[in-house]
């Protein structure tokens, strides 16, 4: 791609500090350098009473006179130590200019102003693609406000919400629609606007949201940034508004399409291989290894190569549309029909198959269409991924497939509506001193086999272990063996023996059957939730366990065969008790059938998760007869 497209591709990657309102009626953002005493007397955030620190205010005057450009002030309040490190300040962005920055404390009643010295500040390199602006301000301590300004691109994003409480967050546009930029606005907000002035082609606007409630990390969180409320303004140029034309476009850049034909050292070699083997399965899962196995991801995902696939090959690493063209070169000439496509990561943003966006891309993986209801997507740069299950990255989002046979392109959505299953089965006596001893099988598929191979190969077998007993010291695990981790057409099969040393009182056994289902604690505890709920893939999870009771005692407490259900019937969990002849039968099922549940629906979660962690920690408990 040439460096005018480079760059613009790199600014999706930025990164942002955010803004707030005050409570006023009509919030305002202040002068810089003029400041209220009362934002320098506060001691905490009237809508966030924990907070370390809150944005006071973050204004944006965004325009394309000539290129999209923005002028941006920020303010922020520091409330204690632990809020002293949002002085540390990292800008994103091509072209950012007119900078200053001040530190403004209040000193025995006496504003003090504390103005950045310029020659702090510097650039850094993140990669080869992504660099920042750092700088920190000065003589920062609990009390301080501190506000910086400057002039930079825009990155067509505008991020209201922020990990730290927002009093008021502003963004001013005057975008104009014309015959080359064609420019549409989107508010992605779950509370109204305090300010919402003008409509129209030209995006003369200006909105604003006040007492914004920071959004921290959360369990199952999907995609941090599309869950912070923002105002998206989609700009595309008219020659890159089909993905017909993008994709064209792209087939003909040098640093994409250019390096679908390349060959690489040795390939004739890996190509006969692949070639002697007996199913087209085989020789994707060979040619993907072999990948995996010689090259090093630089953990860069990019839409296009940089040093090209050869000298990549030849270095043994590159980024990730350097590894994937690999990949789909090494097919294409084995005799497997694959394309490259081009998408863009969770945490990019998801394509939107009606807005087409050159500038939303930003990784190469490899598409193999199977059947009409079945596709494999290659991702060599992550070594746990399996050639046969869509990377969890990519699941249930649009990529843009490359086909240079084909004049037409088209955008594919990518899911897979086979639920990953996982089956936990023991076997099991229990002694009368109180000692469980027993076999372990467990068996692994898809995106649980792939979690499962991450931990076991980049812990090591003992924290693995660890892992699987929950970290309870009475549980001893021996003879450990897992099968077909290096087949990726086959689960992975886990199987040990146990031992637990169950305790209990005088007379008394009381063991759990919820054992090695490494579901952890409850993730739903919390009272609210301010982000969507993404479980990434559909699962069924099955446990059974045969308990033999030991001599002379019996069951004093037995919990029920219970089934519980979703409102929406999207989740079930079902609990089988059964006692015969001095055994127990317990098996445990839970179906996912969903992957994404609005925070709106999180009650309703939560709920269901408190109902069914109680149902897996009630005990057996046993009674000398």
């Amino acid at each position: 791609m040439n460096k005018f497209f480079s760059v613009i591709i790199i600014g999706a990657f930025s990164l942002s500090v955010k803004a707030q309102t005050k409570p006023a009626a009509t919030p305002t953002a202040e002068p810089y350098g003029k400041i209220d005493m009362a934002d320098l007397e506060m001691k905490v955030c009237d809508f966030e009473k924990d907070a370390n620190a809150e944005v006071l205010f973050d204004k944006a005057i965004v325009s394309n006179i000539t290129w999209i450009s923005m002028e941006r002030h920020t303010r922020i309040k520091i409330f204690n130590d632990f809020g002293k490190k949002e002085a540390n300040i990292r800008l994103y962005g091509a072209d950012i200019t007119s900078i200053s920055a001040e530190t403004i404390n209040l000193n025995n009643g006496k504003v003090e102003i504390t103005p950045l010295d310029k020659t702090l500040i510097y650039e850094e390199k993140t990669n080869q693609q992504i660099s920042a602006v750092v700088f920190t301000l000065p003589n920062v301590k609990a009390g301080s406000v501190i506000e910086f300004k400057y002039k930079g691109d825009f990155r067509l994003t505008w991020y209201f919400q922020s990990s730290l409480p927002t009093r008021y967050s502003e963004i001013q546009t005057e975008l104009r629609s014309t015959g080359i930029v064609d420019i549409k606005a989107i508010a992605h907000v779950k509370q109204p606007f305090v300010k919402d002035i003008g409509t129209g082609d030209d995006f003369k606007q200006l909105k604003a949201l006040a007492n914004i409630h920071s959004l921290s990390d959360e369990p199952y969180m999907g995609s941090r940034q599309g869950n912070l409320q923002r105002m998206e303004y989609l700009g595309n140029l008219t020659y890159f508004d089909s993905w017909d034309k993008i994709g064209k476009i792209l087939v003909n850049d040098y640093k994409l399409g250019g390096q679908f034909s390349r060959g690489i050292a040795g390939e004739s070699i890996i190509i006969k291989q692949a070639k002697e083997l007996k199913s087209d399965d085989e020789k994707i899962s060979f040619i993907f290894d072999q990948v995996k196995d010689n090259m090093k991801w630089d953990e860069i995902s990019s839409s296009y190569t940089t040093e090209g696939t050869v000298r990549a090959w030849d270095r043994k690493i590159g980024n990730s549309a350097e590894i994937n063209l690999i990949v789909y070169r090494l097919l294409k000439k084995t005799g497997i029909k694959a394309y490259p496509m081009v998408v863009s990561t969770k945490n990019n943003g998801k394509l939107n198959p009606f807005n087409p966006g050159i500038f939303n891309l930003n990784n190469v993986i490899v598409y193999i269409p199977v059947d009409s209801t079945k596709c494999y997507v290659l991702d060599a740069t992550a070594k746990y991924n399996l050639f046969n299950t869509i990377p969890i990255d990519n699941l249930n989002t649009y990529g843009l497939i490359l086909d240079e046979s084909n004049p037409e392109y088209k955008t594919i959505f990518l899911e897979n509506t086979n639920p990953s299953m996982q089956s936990v089965f023991l076997n099991a006596e229990i002694k009368p001193d109180g000692k469980m001893t027993g076999t372990l099988e467990r068996t692994s598929y898809s995106y649980n086999k792939t979690s499962a191979l991450q931990k076991y190969k980049t812990d090591g077998e003992e924290k693995y272990i660890k892992f699987l007993c929950d970290s309870d010291n009475n549980i001893k695990m021996a003879a450990v063996k897992l099968n077909d981790m290096e087949v990726d057409s086959l689960p992975l099969s886990l199987k040990a023996d146990f031992t637990i040393d169950l305790g209990g009182a005088e007379n008394y056994i009381y063991f759990k059957t919820n054992l090695f289902m490494t579901m952890g604690a409850n993730p739903f505890l919390s009272e609210s939730r301010f982000s969507d709920i993404d479980f990434g893939y559909l699962d069924n999870y099955s446990v059974s366990g045969i308990y033999k009771l030991p001599e002379g005692y019996k069951t004093e407490a037995l919990p029920k065969s219970i089934t519980i259900v979703m409102p929406d019937q999207s989740i079930v969990f079902k609990r089988i008790v059964a006692e015969d002849n001095g055994t127990v039968v317990v098996r445990y099922a839970l179906n996912h059938k969903k992957t994404i549940y609005f925070s709106d629906n999180y009650q309703d979660l939560r709920g269901f998760y408190k109902k069914m962690y109680e149902m897996l920690n009630e005990q057996i408990v046993l009674k000398r007869s």
